[in-house]
């Protein structure tokens, strides 16, 4: 897909840039989601790369003021937008509208921020679907981040999602608000600390036997992928959120 064309979208796919770099078979999974499950007809701009985030954590205002710029250009066009990632969202309904008061077009900005959904929200709050049909036989650990927690504040959908996923065991931790440290650059300026932040997560994950962790931002779970693959752990994988979602049985 490219730049918008004679035909009749429904949604925009926002495939924020560490699903894109990293894990470049899930998009095709997210798309294949949308249209085969939801019956949506996506506009993905494949010059789409970054909604600006790690710059504006960084203090690098420009830089994410210019990526934000581009977002808008080709998501402004009035259909909804949705990526599988809390953070982004999060980051975009909270400090766009500072970033850009008085240099976007208003109507813009407002369709932007006011019409761009994680995922899981998207399927449950927008298409008011809570049962897609997916089956996953599997032990699985969700891992609630920062960012779908307080920024996004998407809390129970994927929960619900995950729960009418038909042969999961569906494991959570409702005390667990832990973050990964994945956020921003403070992995690596305070690496030990950031170690003993995964370190404890890690432990307590594995306390549930799990065979998967997911989460809804990905940044997460490469970094948790990162450490479990480090401390030489092989019995528990990590899945982008959207995998389960539309898988079909066992993997």
């Amino acid at each position: 897909m490219g730049y918008l064309d004679d035909k009749k979208y429904t949604v925009n796919l926002f495939v924020p840039c560490c699903m894109d770099l990293f894990t470049p078979s899930s998009p095709y999974t997210l798309i294949k989601l949308l249209e085969d499950t939801l019956g949506e007809i996506c506009y993905y701009n494949t010059a789409q790369t970054c909604c600006g985030r790690q710059f504006f954590l960084r203090g690098e205002k420009e830089a994410a003021k210019e990526l934000g710029y581009q977002l808008m250009t080709f998501f402004g066009n009035g259909y909804p937008i949705v990526t599988p990632s809390a953070a982004c969202v999060g980051y975009i309904k909270k400090y766009f509208k500072e970033l850009f008061a008085t240099t976007a077009v208003p109507s813009v900005l407002e369709h932007v921020t006011r019409n761009i959904y994680e995922l899981c929200d998207y399927i449950v709050n927008f298409k008011k679907i809570e049962r897609l049909g997916n089956t996953f036989e599997h032990r699985v650990f969700y891992f609630q981040t920062c960012a779908s927690r307080n920024t996004c504040q998407s809390i129970d959908e994927a929960l619900t999602l995950l729960k009418n996923t038909n042969g999961i065991t569906l494991l959570t931790d409702s005390d667990m608000h832990l973050c990964c440290s994945a956020n921003g650059e403070f992995a690596q300026l305070n690496n030990e600390m950031s170690d003993y932040f995964l370190k404890m997560i890690v432990d307590k994950i594995k306390e549930y036997k799990p065979e998967y962790i997911t989460a809804s931002d990905l940044h997460c779970l490469q970094y948790i992928d990162a450490y479990l693959k480090a401390q030489e752990e092989e019995n528990i994988e990590v899945i982008p959120l959207p995998d389960i979602l539309c898988a079909t049985g066992n993997i």
